[in-house]
């Protein structure tokens, strides 16, 4: 029986993505990170391990509302990431 377990957890396709974390990506933005996080963006995350997004949801966001402490010199630093890369907004 516990051969047929390891044998059949073994079976389950595992899938990886890379992200960075919101606090790395938001590192010298603690403002807008605030603003962002004071916003009730579309996304939900607290508690959990990790709640990835993709940059470009993050960006859509930003262009969707009236945000203070958005600059165009966040919005590079994200698309140098990339716009399909993930952002952890948990970490």
């Amino acid at each position: 029986m516990v051969n047929q377990n390891k044998q059949a957890a073994s079976a389950i396709k595992r899938h990886r993505c890379e992200f960075v974390t919101a606090s790395d990506l938001f590192a010298g933005y603690r403002k807008l990170w605030n603003e962002f996080v004071e916003s009730a963006p579309p996304f939900s995350w607290g508690d959990n391990n990790r709640t990835l997004i993709t940059i470009e949801a993050l960006l859509d966001n930003f262009d969707n509302k009236d945000y203070e402490h958005f600059t165009e010199k966040f919005r590079q630093r994200c698309l140098d990431i990339g716009a399909q890369s993930y952002v952890d907004l948990e970490n």
